[in-house]
């Protein structure tokens, strides 16, 4: 916060200006997380088994954060077995990177944009 004192001279008015402006340009990033039930809710129209494999314990939820400033989620899973598929027509995979023992999978689910990233076991 800056306290900002009116002066007659005109370079104080031009700092407090100034501040101002670079105050205004500043971006805040909100973001909220999300429980497990938002999450899955989330994957289930691109992964319609996730079910079964919550209950069979071949994916774990590990965290869910939803950025309010551009509308994406991003969910990271662990997991020894997966199965997207976009059906929809709400319903894409962007694109997928691979890296040693992790993978993220760019995606759109039901209309919501997201970032799925999988630790693999």
């Amino acid at each position: 916060m800056y306290l900002i004192k009116y002066e007659k001279s005109s370079l104080s008015y031009i700092f407090a200006s100034e501040t101002i402006k670079e105050r205004k340009n500043l971006s805040i990033v909100l973001s909220t997380d999300l429980t497990e039930k938002e999450s899955w809710e989330i994957l289930k129209p691109i992964c319609r088994e996730l079910d079964d494999l919550v209950h069979g314990g071949n994916i774990q939820f590990v965290s869910g954060i939803h950025n309010e400033n551009n509308g994406t989620y991003k969910i990271t899973l662990k997991s020894n077995r997966l199965h997207f598929a976009s059906r929809g027509i709400k319903d894409s995979i962007g694109d997928v990177e691979y890296e040693r023992g992790k993978i993220r999978v760019g995606l759109r689910a039901n209309g919501i944009p997201a970032n799925v990233f999988v630790e693999l076991n």
